[in-house]
């Protein structure tokens, strides 16, 4: 997915004053790139992956996304780009405590009315790929934290996104963990072509990736 970002920037009121979270931000990253931003934490990396997913939008400035214009968007128009074209990876995980690994990552599929069994092989055959096979049946609770991000990161991309947004996805991992969900990440960019921005405080990791920005006071850098 191939994006540009031209003079980009979000701004917000609080207590009356205006706050920049993102000034005058330029990015091009050509499709199937695996980007990292980095930067301490309130310098505004989930502020511009809320934008590039098309889940907010700019205060000024142009956002294409394969040629479709994010900042002039229409709610619906929006709510389709991020159900067709965008995944999503979090810290926290998200995933829904009362449902095994195979039913969440199932769910993106059912969303899109696609019959049960056939979401749940699918889902199944993704979470073998990840290395989960033999844990498809177990919840969240019974997962350790790198388990529960390859799930994660399985219902991320079940939908066969062209663009995957991780905030902070090893934040809540140790170093192990984090390197192995990193590698896992990288593996599925270069087999399936997926562009990966991986948002992270953690530079030790950036070395996994083809491009890398630093992102501080609202104002993005290429390094």
């Amino acid at each position: 997915m191939h994006i540009i970002a031209e003079e980009l920037s979000k701004y917000y009121t609080r207590g009356g004053e205006q706050i920049a979270a993102l000034q005058g931000v330029h990015l091009q990253i050509p499709v199937g790139a695996f980007v990292f931003i980095v930067g301490p934490s309130g310098g505004g990396k989930s502020t511009l992956l809320h934008l590039l997913g098309g889940m907010d939008r700019p205060s000024s400035g142009r956002l294409a996304v394969n040629g479709f214009a994010l900042e002039n968007a229409s709610d619906d128009a929006l709510t389709r780009f991020r159900r067709e074209h965008v995944g999503f990876v979090f810290q926290f995980f998200n995933l829904l405590s009362s449902l095994d690994a195979l039913d969440n990552v199932t769910l993106p599929l059912l969303a899109r009315k696609q019959h049960l069994k056939t979401a749940r092989q699918q889902a199944a055959e993704l979470l073998e790929q990840v290395g989960l096979s033999a844990r498809k049946h177990h919840k969240p609770a019974e997962l350790s934290g790198g388990e529960q991000q390859r799930v994660a990161i399985a219902r991320a991309i079940i939908g066969k996104p062209s663009l995957v947004l991780a905030d902070e996805p090893t934040g809540d991992l140790d170093a192990d963990n984090a390197q192995a969900v990193m590698a896992l990440m990288l593996a599925l960019n270069r087999s399936l072509g997926i562009t990966f921005i991986v948002a992270t405080h953690n530079t030790a990791l950036t070395g996994f990736g083809d491009r890398l920005y630093e992102l501080h006071a609202g104002k993005l850098q290429e390094r």
